[in-house]
């Protein structure tokens, strides 16, 4: 596996190092660009593993961490969509509970999605529910037990504090009482506690992964139609070659 790193303004390929460890890595920019140059770099933005976090510090000591806004909604996201699946499968043994368990399991894309985006006064016949807006297709459902009502609740109000970007919202909601919450929520909380201050930064910088991410697919759409590499040499040449960028060193 390869590991490569672009300009998060242009989305110009940077570097690309053969390896991902992070001995690869700090010996790349470390034989690559001098101390000087790299205490010019202002910023890095990256998803939440821990490990590229203490490469940054040590290689760029300047440089102000930005957490991928995707990455974070998706965590959260997942966490309360587990959540819902827990909940499910504990209606799927319950006759009694068969109709509950089709319709949370039929309609599981209105709990992921925000609260804004709910049809509140526009009906349409749905399955299992009859002529029904959105929202109150959701409310019922959400009706079925305290708890799912909670996480839900829980996992809007994170959405909406990184959606605005208010940090003060963020924190509050972090430190909420977590008993009975599920593991799934309760490990994703304290993985954003642990990024707190790289989050504040994702409030104050514009930069996302969006850009490497759209490389990334280019990349694998490259290994595709060329039906694999088997010299690695080439494959990092060809990628340099596709995107205009400097030869690999």
């Amino acid at each position: 596996m390869a590991f490569d790193y672009i300009d998060a303004a242009t989305g110009q390929i940077l570097g690309i190092v053969s390896g991902r460890t992070q001995y690869k890595i700090n010996q790349h920019f470390i034989s690559q660009y001098s101390l000087k140059d790299r205490q010019q770099v202002q910023t890095v933005t990256i998803d939440m593993n821990a490990g590229y976090v203490s490469c940054i510090r040590e290689l760029f000591p300047q440089a102000k961490i930005i957490i991928d806004r995707f990455h974070l909604v998706q965590l959260i996201n997942r966490s309360f969509n587990q959540t819902r699946i827990q909940y499910m499968n504990q209606l799927k043994s319950n006759s009694s509970d068969q109709k509950k368990y089709r319709r949370l399991k039929a309609y599981w894309k209105l709990f992921l999605k925000k609260e804004s985006d709910l049809s509140y006064t526009s009906d349409h016949f749905y399955r299992l529910f009859g002529q029904r807006t959105e929202a109150g297709i959701l409310q019922e459902m959400l009706d079925y037990d305290p708890s799912l009502k909670r996480h839900y609740r829980l996992y809007q109000d994170l959405i909406k504090a990184i959606q605005d970007q208010d940090m003060a919202k963020l924190e509050d909601r972090l430190a909420v009482n977590q008993e009975g919450l599920s593991s799934y929520m309760k490990r994703s909380l304290k993985t954003i506690a642990k990024h707190l201050p790289f989050i504040e930064n994702t409030f104050h910088y514009p930069y996302t992964n969006g850009k490497i991410e759209g490389t990334h697919h280019k990349i694998k759409v490259l290994n595709r139609i060329a039906y694999g590499f088997r010299n690695l040499g080439n494959y990092l040449d060809r990628i340099c070659l596709y995107f205009s960028s400097q030869p690999i060193q």
